[in-house]
């Protein structure tokens, strides 16, 4: 069986109570103090996650604003560019007509120019035959056959013309 010796009692006793105050004195302490720092660190270190947590989210509402204005400034400058061509396309189909009707009016001038040309040479030459009719009629005695034989070479020889 167990027996019980009072004096390794004791002396159990004792050393458990100064192994205690020691560890109490010198051994808690230190170590308290260590969980503490521990605990202190991280604490930190969950509230600079979370700073960082906030700030990604700061960075990335930023970013999202950014492309958003980035988006609407490449619409604004695409709008801009049709505008622009559409501006120009109309200029230049103005010029286009401007320059067509300057070629018409001129080329109906020309056109005009060369109709009085013609009548002027037509009317010289109108009377340059009847200059020579009239010749060929004073030369001649008319009578009323010779002078409708007369009118038709006449009219044959301006319907030449």
């Amino acid at each position: 069986m167990i027996k019980l010796e009072l004096n390794l009692m004791i002396w159990t006793i004792l050393s458990f109570g100064l192994l205690v105050l020691l560890l109490g004195k010198f051994g808690f302490g230190p170590l308290v103090k260590m969980l503490e720092a521990r605990e202190r660190k991280i604490r930190e270190s969950i509230e600079q996650a979370e700073h960082a947590r906030l700030e990604a989210e700061r960075l990335l509402r930023e970013y999202e604003e950014k492309l958003a204005e980035a988006k609407a400034e490449a619409q604004r400058l695409i709008a801009e560019g049709k505008q622009l061509g559409d501006n120009l396309r109309s200029e230049i189909v103005q010029k286009a007509n401007e320059e067509a009707k300057r070629m018409i009016a001129k080329a109906e001038g020309q056109i005009n120019l060369d109709v009085e040309q013609a009548i002027k040479e037509l009317r010289a030459e109108v009377a340059d035959l009847s200059i020579s009719l009239a010749s060929r009629v004073i030369e001649q005695e008319i009578d009323e056959s010779a002078h409708e034989q007369l009118i038709e070479k006449y009219l044959s020889e301006v319907g030449r013309l």
